[in-house]
């Protein structure tokens, strides 16, 4: 066998451990979010990840990094149960709720950890990937709402920045630990009371 051929056969072999090595830290994020929020580090998520930490950073320069990447997966999973679902109107917007609380209710810990200083407008108009995301997700069942409501799809944009607000993962995580609420009144409270805002904001243009 060549060298030529050899190649090709390592290239694959590198490629399958750099996913491998990826996916054991983004699963290592998870895991010591909820364990020990506190002690989210490089070199601790390297030690769950069963990878020496210089591996780590060859994949990811930070612990924001690799959180950022985590969340991302995330709204990812969200946005793609939206945008492959049949249901439209107010039973898309539910659907996608109830895919969010429960998306929330295993991966919560870990999105929390991951905070911005700018605002998600802005983060939007820069096209942060996790906003952009975000948006792709709830552009669709926003805008089934709006027709239930009667409202205009021109104040889609924010209606996606109230929808932020309101459906923030510390928040719900929140209700969903504090409250003495069944899930299903957490999704129905949550939508009734964004409605609201979206007729208080209309009104108010």
């Amino acid at each position: 066998m060549t060298d030529q051929q050899a190649a090709p056969r390592g290239g694959r072999r590198l490629r399958s451990d750099t996913r491998r090595n990826r996916r054991r830290l983004l699963e290592a994020v998870g895991e010591l979010a909820r364990e020990a929020p506190d002690q989210l580090t490089m070199q601790a998520l390297a030690s769950r990840a069963e990878i020496g930490p210089a591996t780590a950073y060859r994949y990811y320069s930070s612990t924001e990094e690799v959180l950022a990447a985590y969340v991302l997966s995330v709204v990812e999973e969200l946005r793609d149960f939206s945008v492959t679902s049949t249901a439209e109107g107010r039973p898309l917007f539910d659907a996608v709720v109830g895919k969010w609380v429960d998306l929330l209710a295993e991966h919560g810990p870990a999105l929390v950890q991951l905070r911005s200083r700018r605002g998600y407008l802005e983060r939007l108009h820069a096209g942060d990937e996790i906003i952009v995301a975000m948006r792709d997700a709830w552009s669709g069942p926003v805008r089934g709402l709006l027709d239930e409501l009667g409202l205009p799809h021109e104040m889609l944009e924010y209606a996606l920045f109230l929808n932020n607000m309101l459906f923030d993962p510390r928040e719900i995580l929140d209700l969903l630990r504090e409250a003495d609420l069944p899930r299903r009144d957490v999704i129905t409270r949550l939508t009734e009371s964004y409605g609201g805002a979206l007729r208080g904001w209309a009104r108010a243009c």
